[in-house]
């Protein structure tokens, strides 16, 4: 069978599972971190911290107040990660302000200060050495990106792409079906009850005599004819067969008919088909409406299958019309239709007298419901693609199995009643537990409550009862669209997307930490050789002799005295500057990768599940080929100057390429098969005969 690994991803396997391929941790980031902690006052600091961690005395909140010295004012000369007026950085605090001296804490975390926590950062999003680590946490990060991308573009795009056609959210939810008749369950029914009448895909003769012969013809396999009683009434009447045959060919002028009748021709004859098919009753109709699989009541002519009001007989006062400024009622009080909506129906049909050319061959009332009944019918979403009976089975959920009483039924069989209104559906219960109580036995009445309890199918549903939704002017309110840019959309791709650097540049020190961290030492050196620094670091030595935890919070408070002293030094704005830029980016990547539910100081160590899949999934990665996006990430991650960190990129080229190949229905044979023995591909493919 075949496998879903190309020779490029066993390559890549290979190095992976060998924790090769990938780049380490970045040099210049890892000598700017080792050379500002060596100055006096840092090294000083770390020293105490250590020094502290280490004693019986120790307490959680003073090691929490040692870790956050100078953090008010300048907290790179405590190490610190800034806090207000400095700055707020509340996923750093909750990272690493935790509680270090509980063993059952499990947290890799080295408490010795900020330096240290973006060089324990950046190692933990390298898998700290373990590409099964790194392999964790890429997948999962890359899920979040994916989803919480497909909020932020469906927020930003959807008032601008759905709201041109919005008229409220029934219609937005329903396909626009509730746009054509506002209670849903009597429509439904209605159109169950039509039967085949109507030909929806071609819609164009909605409501007309030619649709109706044509649709008759169809269905009962009779070419370029009527069927028997509908031709002779028709010639009759005076139609030769070759008006007739017209008519059912739909023989108009067209692209395709250059010879077909002009619609003033075929019209003609149309009208004179509707006087014939007034005449066409008892069983003649009965024959025709069978054909058509019409079950509506008192249809006593042909012709009234025109009528809007016959053939909806439940759900003509709801039916409704089309209007830029949404759905509009067809009819008024009474049955009447409601004129006003004439030279609306007419704007969207091909003639702007649409609705008046009908009425020469119909009744003019008649003529504008059906017009208008088109017109709302191709808003349907594929409306052509469908019928009526799969139409009507869709609005209701309906089953077309009627109840017989003389039938045993399974329990959870659904059957119906019909009644004049809307059928009712039932479904079988069991009453016991045993094989021998599995079925409804024949005889037992539908309204034995012991047997049959009344269920709905699951038709479609409207917004009844939801009237803040039901009063929405727009797709998505403007809170919800301003809620997604500006709490979500927070990423540096388009429209605020998030990239895989926003949350995992550290690894690669996409945002030049280094140069901010070597800056930082330049200010703090400055400071120490113009002597600024000698009370704090006097606060600091003596940090290593305390001799309990009263003695350590006053020294705390020396060293938060010490720093706010230098407050007004430019050294201390320098070192401000470059520390609020280090801590924005990393606590908005600690913000990505908590609600991405990824601890990165937690990861398993050695899976080597998760690498195989990282690698089964790289091809799609490859794809993935937007700025800042996991392809770019893991081309620069790539050690290129080894086999798999080459196989690396080359995975991702090829997955790109199959994209391509299968996009023009080529066929490309990577993949190995997993066969136990397998035969060789023949080096010349044989041709086909």
């Amino acid at each position: 069978m075949p496998s879903i690994l190309s020779p490029l991803q066993l390559t890549t396997a290979a190095s992976m599972l060998s924790n090769s391929g990938l780049k380490g941790f970045p040099a210049a980031l890892q000598t700017a971190i080792a050379t500002f902690n060596a100055t006096t006052v840092i090294a000083n600091f770390i020293a105490a911290v250590n020094f502290y961690k280490s004693q019986s005395f120790a307490t959680s909140s003073t090691l929490t107040s040692l870790l956050s010295i100078g953090s008010t004012v300048c907290p790179a000369l405590g190490n610190s990660i800034p806090a207000s007026p400095v700055g707020t950085y509340t996923y750093l605090n909750s990272e690493y302000l935790i509680d270090y001296l509980e063993p059952v804490d499990g947290s890799t975390i080295d408490p010795s200060g900020f330096s240290n926590l973006i060089e324990q950062t950046c190692a933990a999003y390298l898998g700290d050495g373990d590409y099964g680590r790194f392999s964790q946490g890429f997948s999962a990060v890359q899920g979040y990106i994916a989803s919480t991308n497909q909020y932020i573009n469906s927020a930003a795009n959807a008032n601008q792409f759905l709201g041109p056609t919005f008229t409220n959210m029934d219609s937005l939810t329903t396909a626009g079906i509730s746009g054509v008749n506002s209670d849903l369950e009597k429509f439904g029914v209605d159109l169950a009850k039509q039967g085949s009448l109507v030909n929806l895909q071609k819609l164009d003769l909605y409501g007309t005599p030619a649709g109706l012969v044509q649709q008759t013809s169809r269905l009962a396999g009779v070419n370029r004819q009527a069927v028997p009683a509908l031709q002779s009434v028709m010639n009759a009447i005076g139609l030769t067969d070759t008006d007739i045959e017209n008519i059912v060919t739909d023989n108009r002028v067209g692209l395709n008919r250059p010879n077909g009748l002009s619609q003033n021709e075929f019209d003609r004859i149309q009208k004179t088909a509707y006087s014939a098919l007034s005449t066409v009753t008892g069983d003649d109709l009965a024959q025709i409406l069978s054909i058509l699989d019409v079950t509506t009541p008192n249809i006593t002519n042909l012709a009234q299958l025109l009528d809007p009001v016959m053939v909806f007989p439940l759900s003509y006062p709801t039916m409704l019309t089309t209007t830029p400024t949404g759905a509009v009622p067809i009819f008024g009080a009474g049955g009447s239709v409601n004129s006003s909506i004439v030279p609306i129906v007419n704007s969207y049909l091909p003639t702007a007298s649409g609705c008046d050319e009908l009425g020469k061959i119909i009744p003019p009332a008649d003529a504008v419901a059906n017009k208008a009944i088109e017109v709302a019918l191709k808003q349907i979403n594929n409306i052509g693609t469908t019928t009526l009976p799969e139409l009507a089975e869709t609005i209701l959920g309906t089953v077309d199995r009627d109840w017989d009483p003389e039938q045993e039924y399974l329990a959870n069989d659904v059957v119906k009643v019909d009644s004049d209104v809307a059928p009712t559906f039932y479904r079988a219960k069991s009453p016991g537990c045993t094989p021998g109580n599995f079925e409804v036995p024949a005889g037992i009445d539908i309204t034995d409550t012991n047997y049959w309890a009344e269920t709905t199918l699951g038709g479609l549903s409207t917004m009844a009862d939801l009237p803040l939704i039901q009063a929405q002017t727009t797709p998505v309110p403007a809170s919800v669209a301003q809620f997604f840019a500006t709490e979500v959309a927070t990423g540096t791709g388009p429209c605020g997307v998030l990239t895989t650097y926003d949350v995992l540049g550290l690894a690669l020190d996409s945002n030049d930490f280094a140069t901010r961290l070597n800056t930082a030492t330049t200010a703090i050196n400055a400071l120490q050789a113009a002597g600024s620094l000698a009370t704090l670091n006097t606060a600091y030595t003596n940090m290593l002799v305390a001799a309990n935890d009263a003695a350590m919070i006053t020294l705390i408070g020396n060293a938060n005295t010490a720093i706010a002293a230098l407050s007004a030094s430019p050294y201390v704005t320098t070192l401000n500057t470059a520390w609020t830029y280090m801590a924005n980016l990393m606590n908005i990547s600690a913000k990505y990768t908590t609600q991405a539910g990824v601890d990165y100081f937690l990861l398993q160590a050695g899976d080597t599940n998760s690498t195989k899949s990282f690698v089964q999934n790289l091809p799609y990665y490859g794809q993935l080929t937007a700025e800042g996006d996991a392809a770019e990430f893991l081309e620069n991650l790539a050690d290129t100057a080894t086999l798999g960190g080459q196989a690396i990129i080359g995975t991702m080229r090829e997955g790109r390429n199959q994209e391509r190949l299968n996009a023009s229905g080529l066929y490309n044979n990577t993949q190995i098969p997993s066969d136990a023995v397998v035969a060789p591909i023949p080096v010349i493919a044989p041709v086909n005969t």
